[in-house]
């Protein structure tokens, strides 16, 4: 197939770059549409983005405004649904800017501190991944963004150190502790791990990124090659050619082996790696580093996301079975040391379908690092004909202005007895012919067409056997099936009993404005009971610019004594007037 082809199949995750970035380039960018990888927001910053005709256009251009019917409407069914419990701001800025995309970690040798990171915007230009920490319990927080790497730009035999504009971003954080050999540092001692992406506005250079901390308030600043050689400190893959922008390394995850065996206090990340050829896409494998001494230092890449003529049968370039159209990779690491990766993936039935997804999860030995797998674990209803789009061309729900994609996480029982992989997906929504659009104008209402709906749902699937069989899936949203009320952006975590928790947003409530929910099941995921845990409604589509990014995934942690810590972005603070969400987090009892 030819190349526009072949690279649309990536569209359905689209991200939408920051305004306060347009600036940095004077050479534009395509149109945001089919056409493009499925980066993440802080890569379409990069001078990657630029050269393979991804960057973003400007959003300047708003529309009108709701009329004031709709927006007295709105307020007042707002402010009849709140029900009084406890939601904690936890960015603790008053920049009137956003921040999005949230995960969050609880000190299981202290449960008292909490940990978390998203995307913070109060900077303007960087974006930082802003940390965000509590000593008690959740109630009260401080925050700060670590330091940025000590970057250089690569031409040739040229090397020059550069500083901001820079960007960071997809933050997701670990706890364990700490291994022999680190200066300064005492094994066993509790650490804490952040990983992010972070790219050269300039220049093609960018990489993934750990910074480390004891305390969640000082983090170590990664260095890159050649200034730290061999390989950099804090830093498990960088890319050092500025003007060769064939290559993006994007979307990490991160996990640590804290089950008291050999490998005790090993760091794992995984991430994607797109690769182009003259513009055209040829391959978004998943990859995995780690490090035995605390994040200083790391191996080099291997690829998990493995071979299956089977599951992966559609294949556009390199080897038949490869499975390298793949991302959104989601880590565990389980009582026995082993190390499982779970992504999506879209080579099942390739084109036959719309590019649908399916959950494939790897299982890597930590001893030998042979990987086992893939495995099937489900698929998924979320194709190009089965979502409408946005203006930019992005897959997006009737009524709503952001971009959606169905992935959510694996999560792993503490005694290692169950894999549980959560998602969303459209199978009890109707069809919508590639491209269909919701309607631009009035803004805000972004409506389908007469007669269409979306109904997205979360699911859940359940493996006893290390990943490799998986139960059907089970509907976790406990609302009326077929309402035509969406649910998505789910995360899941199993509390030391083996209870299971998922959080996701919700529109049960109203068919345009979003909750966050709380779903809880005892048996295994087999039955499911869920509450709302947010005290107000969130228009989204009054956040980041005009609500068309919310970030990319909500996050949940529980505590040793089975207290759950939703954590999602929220918009209850936008305006037609300032575009703005921040992060917030509910604690709830076990």
């Amino acid at each position: 197939m030819d190349g526009l082809r072949t690279r649309t199949r990536f569209a359905v995750l689209l991200a939408v770059a920051l305004v306060a970035f347009l600036a940095l380039s004077q050479e534009g960018g395509a149109q945001l549409g089919r056409e493009g990888p499925p980066l993440s927001s802080v890569a379409l910053l990069s001078r990657f983005a630029l050269e393979q005709g991804l960057a973003a256009p400007s959003f300047a251009a708003e529309g009108a405004e709701p009329s004031a019917e709709a927006e007295g409407a709105a307020a007042s069914e707002a402010v009849a649904a709140v029900v009084g419990r406890r939601d904690i701001k936890v960015n603790q800025d008053f920049s009137l800017r956003p921040q999005n995309e949230t995960n969050i970690v609880v000190n299981p040798f202290s449960p008292n501190m909490l940990v978390a990171g998203a995307n913070d915007y109060r900077l303007g230009a960087p974006i930082g991944a802003a940390f965000y920490t509590s000593f008690d319990g959740g109630f009260s927080w401080t925050d700060g963004v670590p330091p940025f790497p000590l970057f250089v730009v690569t031409t040739g035999a040229t090397v020059k150190l550069t500083e901001p504009p820079f960007g960071t971003g997809d933050p997701v954080l670990a706890f364990g502790r700490a291994r022999a050999g680190s200066p300064g540092l005492s094994a066993g001692n509790p650490v804490v791990y952040y990983a992010y992406l972070g790219v050269s506005a300039n220049f093609c250079e960018h990489g993934i990124f750990v910074s480390r901390s004891t305390d969640g308030r000082l983090w170590s600043r990664p260095v890159v090659p050649p200034l730290a050689p061999p390989d950099g400190r804090f830093t498990p893959v960088f890319w050092n050619s500025a003007r060769n922008c064939s290559v993006f390394n994007d979307k990490p995850w991160l996990a640590v082996d804290t089950s008291g065996g050999p490998h005790d206090g090993r760091v794992y990340v995984t991430w994607t790696r797109f690769v182009f050829n003259h513009n055209r896409f040829q391959e978004s494998p998943i990859l995995m580093a780690y490090s035995d001494d605390n994040g200083d230092t790391w191996t080099g890449p291997i690829e998990v996301s493995g071979f299956s003529p089977t599951l992966c049968r559609h294949q556009d370039s390199g080897p038949a079975g490869r499975c390298d159209e793949s991302q959104f990779s989601s880590l565990v690491v389980g009582p026995d040391g082993a190390a499982y990766v779970a992504f999506i993936n879209q080579q099942f039935r390739g084109a036959n379908d719309g590019f649908r997804n399916q959950y494939l999860i790897s299982r890597v030995d930590p001893d030998t690092l042979a990987v086992s797998g893939p495995f099937r674990a489900a698929g998924m209803i979320d194709g190009e004909g089965d979502f409408p789009v946005n203006a930019l061309g992005q897959p997006t729900l009737c009524g709503a202005n952001f971009r959606l994609n169905s992935a959510g996480n694996l999560a792993i029982a503490p005694d290692g007895s169950a894999l549980y992989i959560v998602f969303m997906d459209n199978r009890n929504g109707s069809s919508f012919p590639f491209p269909t659009s919701v309607t631009q104008v009035p803004q805000d209402s972004f409506s389908c067409p007469e007669g269409t709906t979306t109904d997205t749902d979360v699911f859940i699937v359940k493996s006893s056997d290390g990943g490799e069989t998986w139960s059907p899936s089970v509907r976790v949203n406990q609302d009326t099936p077929g309402n035509g009320r969406d649910q998505w952006f789910p995360f899941a975590a199993v509390a030391p009993n083996g209870r299971v928790d998922v959080v996701f947003y919700d529109r049960r409530d109203n068919p345009r404005l979003t909750h966050t929910y709380l779903a809880r099941s005892s048996d295994g995921g087999l039955t499911w009971t869920d509450n709302r845990v947010s005290d107000a409604f969130s228009d989204m589509n009054r956040a980041f610019e005009g609500g068309l990014f919310i970030g990319d995934y909500n996050g949940m942690a529980i505590g040793p004594d089975g207290t759950s810590y939703p954590f999602w972005t929220d918009a209850r603070t936008g305006t037609p007037l300032i575009r703005q969400s921040d992060v917030v987090v509910d604690i709830v009892a076990p």
